[in-house]
């Protein structure tokens, strides 16, 4: 497969920091691109009259080089299709194409993505301070700083350690020390255990009942056996409740609270909304999307009789490398829009109501009703998300299985599901939680007969502990 058909490909599966990144290389290689920057006149790509072949042309080229490696996708490159089915739809794929104003929002956006500071930066200073005078132990510390993971652990033993620094068994423990006494307390820990008795150690709570706990019961109290535990350290119910408590204070990652743990940013690739006549539209988001422009100052090189031949080819190569790539932008948010536009009229019940009125959906049916294969439809949404009246949604998010209600005949998706549960286990006797066949029993009261295993699997799905676990002693 030649190198831009390949581009194709990646450019439809990309994330917008992805495609960003892959245009800044393109524009680092390619002197007829140009990144539109806040201020500067917004031209819009016109590929055709520069470009030695038609669209059509350059469609059958791009689809061509796809069916060599997956013939599945060779629609992903076609044409629009027909949108006869969107009676009722209103389309505003691209009529909010960014100003100014936009583009500086969307470079500040991609500008603030900075590399955090490691553990080694933030720790240096306590290392040094720690180590004093002993510059080979300032040294190690500071060398097995890399052997921590994100969470702060060091998952080496002293022996391992010993070798892979060439150091004494004693000379690691020393270094070990130093680094279990720096803040926060429970770093170079080798374990759970460890971690949460060194944060307890720093705040003087040794032989504490939630000392105890840790040091001997952390199973159990994954379990929940309260009971188990109040006899075992000799305490009633209270005191150990009143122990875990503080215990689920400590931090288990302790090496994430020296490191900024910013959420990442996600902004949505296209838009749900309703317009002011109450109709449905979509509207891609372009802000995410690198502003790129031909250069023509050197087309007219092309004209230019005191440039060579080889000159005029290699701004003839460079402008075909940079059509490819417009092209192959602009088809990945025609794509976008078009998946869109079908979720719109698949699931307009859950953009009206909520998660409960979800439908379920299948990749075969959107690429069915757009004129794509699934294969393309799972390309094009991956690492994508849509903003809907809802919330903010990855696109896969509108894809689910489901079930038809033995009642009414409605069909409901496995996500509506899942929403039933939560209402359930959320309304449920503390003190005699539901097991997954009670659970299981309630739903086939509503109509849905879901097996108890399924339970189990959404139940895990969503994060929610079994019913011994949920039982408030």
């Amino acid at each position: 497969m030649a190198p831009q058909q390949l581009q194709s490909l990646e450019i439809l599966q990309a994330s917008s920091l992805e495609l960003e990144q892959r245009v800044l290389q393109e524009i680092a290689v390619n002197p007829l691109l140009e990144l539109v920057t806040p201020g500067n006149e917004v031209l819009e790509s016109e590929l055709l009259p520069h470009d030695e072949r038609s669209t059509r042309e350059m469609d059958a080229e791009l689809s061509a080089a796809l069916i060599e490696k997956d013939e599945n996708l060779a629609e992903a490159l076609q044409g629009e299709s027909s949108a006869d089915y969107l009676d009722n739809y209103v389309s505003d794929l691209y009529s909010s194409r960014p100003d100014a104003e936009a583009e500086e929002r969307r470079r500040y956006f991609f500008d603030s993505l900075t590399s955090e500071p490691t553990l080694l930066d933030v720790l240096e200073p306590q290392i040094r301070e720690a180590a004093g005078a002993d510059e080979e132990l300032r040294d190690l510390c500071l060398q097995m700083v890399g052997n921590l993971d994100d969470a702060g652990y060091l998952r080496s033993s002293d022996e391992e350690l010993a070798r892979e620094f060439g150091k004494t068994v004693e000379q690691i423990a020393r270094a070990v020390a130093v680094l279990q006494s720096l803040y926060p307390p429970g770093l170079a820990a080798r374990s759970l255990r460890e971690c949460l008795l060194l944060q307890l150690e720093y705040d003087n709570e040794k032989g504490s009942i939630a000392w105890d706990i840790v040091d001997r019961h952390l199973e159990d109290v994954a379990r929940n056996r309260l009971p188990l535990i109040a006899k075992e350290v000799d305490a009633d119910l209270d005191e150990v409740r009143e122990a875990i408590a503080r215990i689920q204070q400590l931090s288990p990652r302790p090496g994430q609270l020296l490191v900024s743990q910013s959420a990442p940013v996600i902004l949505p690739d296209a838009f749900i909304e309703k317009n002011d006549l109450g109709q449905w539209t979509v509207r891609l988001n372009y802000e995410i999307v690198p502003r790129v422009v031909l250069n023509d100052e050197y087309l007219e090189k092309l004209n230019d009789a005191s440039f060579s031949t080889e000159d005029k080819q290699y701004i003839r190569d460079k402008h075909n490398a940079a059509s490819q790539l417009l092209y192959a932008i602009d088809q990945r948010q025609s794509t976008i829009g078009k998946i869109t536009e079908a979720l719109v009229v698949l699931q307009r019940e859950f953009l009206e109501e909520g998660t409960e009125k979800m439908k379920p959906l299948i990749m075969a049916t959107v690429a069915e009703m757009v004129g794509l294969h699934e294969a393309t439809i799972s390309r094009a949404i991956a690492n994508k998300y849509v903003q809907t009246p809802q919330g903010l949604f990855p696109f896969k998010h509108f894809f689910n299985t489901g079930y038809t209600n033995a009642n009414d005949g409605e069909e409901i998706s496995s996500r509506a599901i899942k929403q039933r549960l939560i209402s359930l286990i959320n309304q449920e006797d503390p003190q005699k939680p539901l097991s997954d066949q009670a659970l299981s029993n309630c739903l086939k009261k509503q109509g849905l007969k879901v097996a108890r295993r399924t339970i189990a699997k959404y139940r895990e799905e969503e994060n929610i502990p079994a019913a011994s676990l949920r039982k408030v002693h």
